[in-house]
């Protein structure tokens, strides 16, 4: 179970939380061992709610989890450093190069060929290789700072 304190974590006053930080407490707390119903229900009742609040929130919670089970979803972050998208571009680095609408330059290497290629953040999950995989064009890496 995860209180909405929890979910977002204590940055310095007047700073927002960067999306990184955010998916990474997240990720955290996604690893928490499962509970079950009853560990659930005592721990709803411990927090005050009443034996039909805890029924109502159980179902919604089932219907939630039936909807988001329907169909493959990846909670992972596509421009972390190491993440691998299916067609084997792995994000190397972040850049401190912006593009279009705040989207942040990302160096790619391919780990069929080890050809490495810049791109914007946005499409790193579905990007091919353009040296090998007939890929669109990458940008210029910029120079690392």
């Amino acid at each position: 179970m995860i209180d909405r304190h929890e979910l977002f974590p204590t940055v310095p006053k007047g700073q927002p939380a960067s999306r990184e930080l955010w998916m990474d407490q997240f990720a955290r707390l996604l690893h928490q061992p499962p509970l079950d119903e009853a560990a659930v229900r005592e721990a709803l009742l411990r927090r005050g709610l009443s034996g039909r609040d805890i029924d109502d929130l159980l179902t919604a919670a089932r219907r939630k989890y039936e909807v988001m089970t329907s169909q493959p979803t990846s909670w992972e972050h596509i421009t972390r450093i190491g993440y691998r998208n299916p067609d084997g571009q792995e994000i190397v680095r972040k850049t401190d190069v912006g593009g279009p609408q705040g989207q942040r330059i990302y160096v790619l290497r391919c780990t069929v060929c080890g050809h490495e290629y810049a791109a914007y953040g946005f499409d790193a999950d579905i990007r091919r290789c353009p040296h090998c995989q007939d890929g669109p064009a990458g940008l210029p890496v910029p120079a690392e700072t």
